[in-house]
């Protein structure tokens, strides 16, 4: 995929799992014992796949630049 709005859209999806994850865990939206913990592993691996869908996208000749 060469389109990185597609990748920008699932870091924002990451960030807002990860905050969401943080509330969890703070005990803002109630207790429950899995869902802070799986908010920030999803935040975290949408964070790392549109860091790294972001690099991967770019043309060899931008990226030696």
């Amino acid at each position: 995929m060469k389109n990185p709005v597609l990748f920008y859209g699932v870091i924002a999806l990451g960030v807002i799992a990860l905050v969401i994850g943080i509330l969890f865990e703070a005990g803002m939206f109630g207790a429950h014992p899995a869902r802070g913990i799986a908010g920030i592993v999803v935040g975290a691996i949408l964070l790392i796949a549109g860091v790294v869908g972001i690099f991967m996208s770019r043309t060899p000749t931008v990226a030696t630049k």
